[in-house]
């Protein structure tokens, strides 16, 4: 079976929505179907039915920062663009999907929407943080460059994956202050911001801070695909509608 997953879009440029190309590479490379799902208005949840039932798995991706009036935070920071109905979408369709046991993989924003959905609270910028932090906005030639490396919890999904830590790219400048309901944090950079987070109870709920979509030369980065596309072929055939 090849398991269908929905990459849900990243937001919106002008009248169209997008979504980055390696996002749609690295679920093609590792035997995934990908399909695009579409943030929608949808005040009766019916729309968000049936875009769940027709995947396998649920893949969030980047993008820009979390409206901070829906998280009941006053504006902090000046950076990033935010964009409400996309917003939205993406906390209430996690919320949703969560309720299932379909793998869901969140990237960069995609953690922090999972924490928003969650009900866990976010650093609106790292320069915020009373301790030093690590410059996590890299500048470099290739998103694929490392910036900085992720020490991973013993027991957790990811230390199966990586081992006890592996080297990344970065491209935030927002990260999970406390995580949310059931929410653990699994990985760690050196300075003590969250880079994972996994879901107690859940088969395969994981978020990552890092863009690993980029750089699937790394082996450790193809297997987290992998992983992901191989938790969909496995669901119980009773969620395969």
């Amino acid at each position: 079976m090849t398991p269908v997953i929905g990459i849900v879009t990243c937001g919106f440029e002008g009248n169209r929505q997008f979504v980055t190309d390696s996002y749609i590479s690295a679920v093609c490379r590792a035997g995934g179907c990908p399909v695009l799902l579409p943030c929608v208005e949808d005040e009766e949840q019916k729309l968000m039915e049936v875009m769940a039932a027709c995947c396998h798995g649920f893949l969030f991706c980047g993008g820009g920062d979390i409206t901070p009036f829906l998280l009941d935070r006053p504006p902090l920071s000046p950076s990033g663009e935010t964009d409400i109905k996309t917003d939205i979408f993406q906390i209430l369709f996690l919320k949703y999907v969560l309720t299932m046991t379909k793998p869901v993989l969140a990237i960069c924003r995609g953690m922090q929407v999972m924490n928003a959905a969650c009900g866990g609270e976010l650093l609106q910028d790292l320069s915020l943080r009373e301790e030093p932090v690590l410059n996590h906005m890299q500048r470099s030639r290739l998103r694929s460059d490392f910036c900085h490396t992720v020490s991973f919890k013993k027991d957790s999904m990811l230390y199966k994956i990586f081992g006890e830590n592996t080297a990344v790219n970065s491209f935030h400048h927002q990260a999970v202050l406390t995580p949310g309901g059931r929410l653990q944090v699994t990985a760690q950079a050196p300075d003590g911001i969250p880079e994972a987070l996994e879901m107690e109870g859940h088969p395969f709920a994981l978020g990552v801070q890092w863009h690993p979509e980029c750089m699937t030369r790394s082996l450790n980065m193809r297997r987290l695909f992998l992983a992901f596309v191989e938790a969909a072929k496995k669901l119980d055939p009773a969620e395969i509608s």
